[in-house]
């Protein structure tokens, strides 16, 4: 199962906490991790700044999954 954090609901102002926890809880356990941001491009571009700050790659935009970042869980320090 791959572990998804659904932002629905959450202010813009505690996007990036939440996704630096969740991203902090699952590196290294799980190849993948979904993220649920719906169709806000604000959500989205919060989102992809933690990720950046991680370094991680993900994908998004995939037609199956639109409205969710899927983020490949690894990093090259770990």
């Amino acid at each position: 199962m791959i572990p998804t954090l659904d932002l629905h609901g959450m202010k813009h102002e505690e996007v990036q906490n939440e996704v630096a926890r969740f991203l902090s809880i699952w590196m290294g356990k799980n190849l993948f991790a979904d993220i649920i941001t719906g169709h806000s491009e604000t959500m989205s571009a919060l989102v992809l700044k933690v990720i950046a700050d991680y370094g991680l790659e993900y994908m998004g935009g995939l037609p199956a999954h639109s409205g969710k970042i899927r983020v490949v869980m690894y990093d090259e320090y770990h």
